[in-house]
């Protein structure tokens, strides 16, 4: 618990100090390794993790400068990129390769096309960064507390029966989202994405979408414990304060996460959520916090768009095939 709750901390403190946005994208990162690694990552493991995050980051970004004026080509590209990710992961094939595969192509084309030229390149370093990041605090809190992680190891889950359908699945929820941001250019694409992609591909680990209820509830009280984080901060504004109060919700989040399974799962991704809209909060400032409101809502619609697709499509997937007769 202590392990999680610094290393995340550490992560998105550091990127608030240093102004590296989206500064909850490292937390997450960090988030994800700490919750799945029993030990800490060989040194080839951890460099690893860094250069599949840099290839795929930066193939979303050529492949979008590349194809930027011929959006059909490049969404019909970054939906086969996809397909094939969701395809690996009905599998039970790379999930974390697959899982930053998602990521990059979700996100990355989206804010690239809305932002201007200059600046182009900004997100591509700033995934890199992030996941650089993330995998130097799970050493260092590894470091300092190296006992092996408590929390039983997951399960292999078994490949589905019917990968293609799943695959398919995903495709239908994640790009209509992507649409939606490119079509009104909202910049701010990555926090709703980023939850977006984490949310259908867990579902997509579990073979089901059993679970869905309690992940929409555990994003919805994720945001709402972010907003309260956020006006606590701003009766005593200091980057002390807000390590504490990110110590805090890493460590309640971490009681739950460290007896795995499911519940671990659903909190995982409340974290998620709780970081990432208060890293919104915290760029937008309370001046703006109609605009910062606005993206929590955001967050709901998405949720609720990308768990109401699995709880209606997923259960066609599971149905017996019909046995044949002579």
């Amino acid at each position: 618990m202590l392990r999680f709750s610094v290393g995340t901390t550490g992560a998105f403190v550091l990127c608030e100090w240093m102004a590296w946005q989206p500064s909850a994208l490292a937390a997450v990162l960090a988030a994800v390794l700490l919750s799945s690694l029993p030990s800490a990552p060989p040194l080839k493991v951890g460099f690893g993790l860094v250069l599949v995050m840099a290839l795929w980051a930066w193939l979303a970004f050529f492949l979008t400068t590349l194809l930027g004026e011929a959006l059909h080509i490049l969404f019909g590209i970054l939906a086969v990129g996809m397909f094939l990710a969701f395809f690996g992961l009905a599998r039970a094939k790379g999930q974390l390769p697959l899982t930053i595969l998602l990521v990059c192509f979700a996100t990355i084309p989206v804010v690239t096309l809305a932002l201007p030229a200059p600046y182009e390149d900004v997100f591509p370093k700033a995934f890199v960064r992030a996941m650089a990041l993330a995998v130097v605090f799970t050493w260092i809190t590894f470091a300092i507390w190296p006992r092996p992680s408590p929390k039983p190891p997951d399960p292999p889950g078994a490949a589905l029966a019917s990968p293609i359908a799943a695959a398919v699945c995903g495709i239908v929820i994640v790009l209509p989202v992507m649409l939606i941001y490119l079509m009104y250019e909202i910049t701010n694409a990555i926090p709703v994405l980023l939850t977006t992609v984490l949310l259908v591909a867990q579902m997509t680990e579990e073979r089901g979408a059993a679970s869905a209820r309690g992940k929409m509830i555990g994003n919805f009280l994720g945001g709402m414990i972010a907003v309260g984080a956020f006006y606590v901060l701003t009766v005593v504004p200091s980057l002390a304060t807000l390590a504490l109060i990110s110590f805090i919700i890493g460590f309640y989040f971490s009681r739950l996460i460290v007896g795995g399974g499911v519940r671990g799962g659903n909190a995982l991704l409340a974290y998620n959520m709780t970081i990432v809209i208060l890293g919104l909060a915290l760029l937008k400032g309370p001046q703006n916090s109609g605009t910062w409101g606005a993206r929590l809502v955001q967050f709901a619609l998405a949720s609720i768009f990308a768990v109401g697709m699995m709880k209606l499509l997923w259960p066609r997937l599971k149905r017996p095939r019909p046995i044949p007769t002579n």
